[in-house]
């Protein structure tokens, strides 16, 4: 019994000092120059300029530079015109080839084992995108051609109901033309600077160092981590690293000594080994010497503890080589010196005596004062044209846009409230058509009939909608009923109480928080009552 207590004695110790050998990852700083695929060796021909050509609609409510302008080479001269580079940029605007509201059904039973039903409603649609950027050199050394072209699709969070799904549709395009334009801007910084430039990397990487305070080891790894955490975190991309080797003497010949104190290959030792390898292969990527890193990438690799590290950190190092190779340098080491021409849109102001006019189709689509509208009728039409940005600052009973026909030409249409079913700008805002009485005129004496007008939507649940008037009243309708009341309403004003306890008169919880006055009739207050009746089961 003694025998079999102490080997059991025995195995723990072994499996409290295998324990003993847990690996924590400790970071430091990093600051370098990440090197071009295809440099440009020559720094005085490091300038480009750009010529784009989009759809209107793509760029509307954008400044007419925004590609130009969120676009940089990382150690280049970005100039008006006659770069050394020349990227010409096309886009047209996307095509939406299907849309679809799939459903998600969740069932459930409560306590009596009565099985319910909840459906999830999601707007999926698919469309198609064109566009390239041929990058060419003014001496015709370069010939290249990014695409953009691709199939996309683009899905909507989750609505609870189908008719939310639905109007989703109709504000989607807007949507997948700024998806369409930000990936253009992403691919383009990424695809330019990865073959040309001179991107700027500062983040934080890792060396692996002895957890367990226990072990003989940690100490002296731990403070050689430290040794080299204060030397690396001194590295600047801009300045250059010649000593910091001889800085790093003592931590490098601590992590070389311990494949030589820890032979056996039980994989404490493994580990051991492998912690050393893979900081000493780290140090001297860092201290830009890529082939002394790779002998101890291989010796991770031959260690078998971790193969992968060590493969990745290798093609990471053969890859350095060859950016070193084609750059003609041996550093990721020096200043880089960026210029970005701000490209600015200039307003053309006719004066008082000048005879200066412009066509519709032009101003209207150039003009700083128009916004894109979407008006989707009762009939399930969808118009699209242009509207005043003043009109969205008073939209009452009636909205007119200026609409283009298939010759180009523009004409004016005129859309009564009780026409259309929703009006989406593209801004974001969007517009109901609710029937309801104004009362502010009259002092909150609602002396004309209700009629339909347009009004921001602020809420739209299940069960109740809240919009505003253009002239601050907010419009609360019930799903369940035609008309909307107005908060400016003498029932209202006088009975705010009553009238949010009759809006949740099938919400016990709710009522309880409505009897304690917790909701007040502005629109802050009326949008959370709004949320809490919409959430009550």
């Amino acid at each position: 019994m003694k025998k079999i207590f102490f080997a059991l004695c025995i195995l723990c110790f072994l499996g409290t000092f295998a324990q003993s050998t847990d690996l924590d990852p400790e970071t430091f700083n990093v600051s370098y120059v990440e090197l071009p695929e295809k440099p440009i060796l020559d720094k005085s021909k490091r300038t480009y300029s750009f010529f784009v050509n989009m759809d209107n609609y793509l760029s509307y409510s954008q400044s007419k530079f925004f590609i130009q302008n969120q676009v940089n080479i990382s150690g280049f001269e970005k100039k008006e015109k006659n770069g050394y580079l020349s990227i010409e940029v096309n886009m047209t605007a996307p095509i939406v080839t299907s849309r679809t509201i799939s459903t998600r059904t969740v069932k459930s039973k409560d306590k009596r084992g009565v099985e319910t039903s909840k459906n999830y409603y999601t707007s999926v649609n698919n469309y198609n995108q064109s566009g390239t950027a041929k990058i060419v050199s003014s001496d015709g050394k370069i010939n290249d051609l990014i695409n953009f072209t691709a199939a996309r699709n683009q899905n909507s969070t989750e609505f609870n109901s189908y008719s939310q799904a639905q109007n989703y549709q109709y504000s989607v395009t807007r949507i997948i033309y700024s998806n369409y334009a930000n990936e253009v801007i992403n691919k383009l910084n990424n695809v330019l600077n990865n073959d040309y430039g001179y991107p700027i990397k500062q983040g934080t990487d890792q060396l692996w160092i002895l957890a367990n305070k226990k072990h003989p080891e940690q100490a002296a790894h731990y403070n050689a981590y430290l040794q080299t955490k204060e030397v690396l975190n001194k590295m600047n991309f801009a300045n250059p690293i010649a000593g910091f080797e001889a800085e790093l003497k003592e931590p490098i010949s601590y992590f070389e000594s311990l494949p030589g104190k820890y032979q056996e290959d039980k994989k404490a030792d493994r580990k051991i080994r492998y912690s050393a390898y893979y900081n000493l292969a780290k140090i001297y990527t860092y201290l830009d010497k890529p082939a002394k890193s790779i002998e101890f990438c291989q010796k991770l690799i031959d260690n078998d503890y971790d193969k992968s590290d060590g493969k990745s950190m290798m093609d990471n190092n053969n890859y350095l080589l060859d950016l070193f190779k084609a750059n003609d340098l041996n550093t990721t080491h020096f200043p880089v010196d960026t210029k970005n021409f701000m490209f600015e849109e200039v307003q053309q102001v006719a004066s008082s005596n000048s005879s200066y006019s412009q066509s519709a189709p032009y101003s209207i689509e150039t003009d700083q004062n128009y916004i894109l509208a979407y008006i989707l009728t009762i009939r399930k039409d969808t118009v699209t044209g242009y509207m005043p940005k003043s009109r969205g600052l008073n939209l009452s009973d009636a909205v007119t846009v200026s609409v283009k026909d298939f010759q180009g030409k523009f004409s004016e249409r005129n859309f009564k409230a009780n026409e259309v079913k929703k009006l989406i700008l593209s801004n974001g805002e969007e517009f109901a058509t609710v029937t309801f009485k104004v009362s502010t005129d009259n002092g909150g004496m609602s002396m004309s009939g209700a009629t339909k007008k347009f009004v921001k939507e602020m809420f739209v649940g299940n069960k109740i909608g809240v919009y505003q008037y253009f002239n601050g009243e907010i419009i609360i309708k019930r799903d369940d009923e035609s008309e909307g009341k107005s908060n400016a309403s003498a029932g209202w004003m006088l009975g705010a109480k009553k009238q949010f306890a009759n809006l949740a008169s099938d919400c016990a919880s709710l009522l309880d928080r409505v009897e304690k006055k917790e909701f007040k009739n502005n629109l802050e207050s009326i949008l959370e009552f709004a949320q809490a009746l919409e959430d009550c089961k």
